[in-house]
């Protein structure tokens, strides 16, 4: 399955899920703050596949919305005003059960690609006369 960036390019994991995408940048604004085009290029450099600028904004302005995170103007740095995003207390429990949630299906995944790594057992004699019943 091949999927393309917008600038043409191959990206073999595609885009993020949304409520993935949520998660992602309430992680990374736990630590700091940041305005959107840093989140953008964090997550394209960590490889997370092909990020989308216009769903990351509105993105960050339902979680605004919601009230897990808060944004200010930022006009102290050269060029133009920005819009820097700070996890708020509300975000820092949202993201403690999300990571709940993803342990509990990482474990999920870690049982199924045990079995998948295993090696392919052929059928025995019982379970092929358990079959033709």
């Amino acid at each position: 399955m091949d999927k393309s960036t917008s600038d043409g390019e191959t990206n073999p994991f595609g885009r993020m899920p949304k409520n993935f995408l949520a998660s992602w940048l309430l992680l990374l604004l736990r630590n700091w703050s940041a305005h959107g085009y840093q989140l953008i290029q964090t997550m394209t450099a960590m490889g997370l596949g092909f990020v989308d600028a216009p769903t990351v904004y509105r993105t960050l302005r339902q979680l605004e919305k919601e009230g897990y995170i808060t944004s200010a103007w930022d006009s102290k740095a050269s060029g133009p005003a920005r819009r820097t995003y700070t996890l708020s207390e509300a975000g820092e429990e949202y993201l403690r059960l999300w990571a709940g949630q993803l342990e509990q299906y990482q474990s999920v995944l870690s049982r199924f690609f045990d079995i998948y790594s295993a090696e392919k057992q052929e059928p025995t004699d019982e379970n092929k006369e358990r079959n033709k019943t």
